[in-house]
């Protein structure tokens, strides 16, 4: 993903050739298009999941953030964790951050809790 995405072209004569297509440009941070969502809903396997904030760069999930209510006492790193085990949300991800409002967590996608 960060050296580009190798993809199949129909040139102007017709035939087919190979180009690497950049998916984030990291030269120009600007140029890319930047979004952040509030309680993105992801359905996996008939089950809602509502993380509480998804970054997208030019339409990939990089980053997930899934915040507990610190005045919560059942609010946990663990809740945080298992509340993101959301495979198909992941295939583009780089960062997962959680927090209980008092300590907090960053990784990647094979990071444990």
């Amino acid at each position: 993903m960060i050296d580009g995405v190798p993809v199949d072209v129909r040139r102007a004569d017709g035939s087919i050739g190979g180009k690497l297509v950049r998916l984030i440009d990291f030269d120009d941070p600007d140029a890319n298009d930047w979004l952040a969502v509030n309680q993105y809903t992801v359905i996996e396997n008939k089950a809602n999941r509502r993380p509480d904030v998804v970054i997208f760069v030019n339409g990939l999930s990089l980053g997930v953030i899934e915040l507990k209510n610190p005045g919560d006492e059942n609010a946990t790193l663990d809740g945080a964790f298992n509340q993101l085990q959301i495979p198909s949300l992941f295939r583009t991800n780089a960062a997962l951050l959680i927090s209980d409002g008092i300590a907090a967590r960053i990784g990647s996608l094979t990071a444990d809790r």
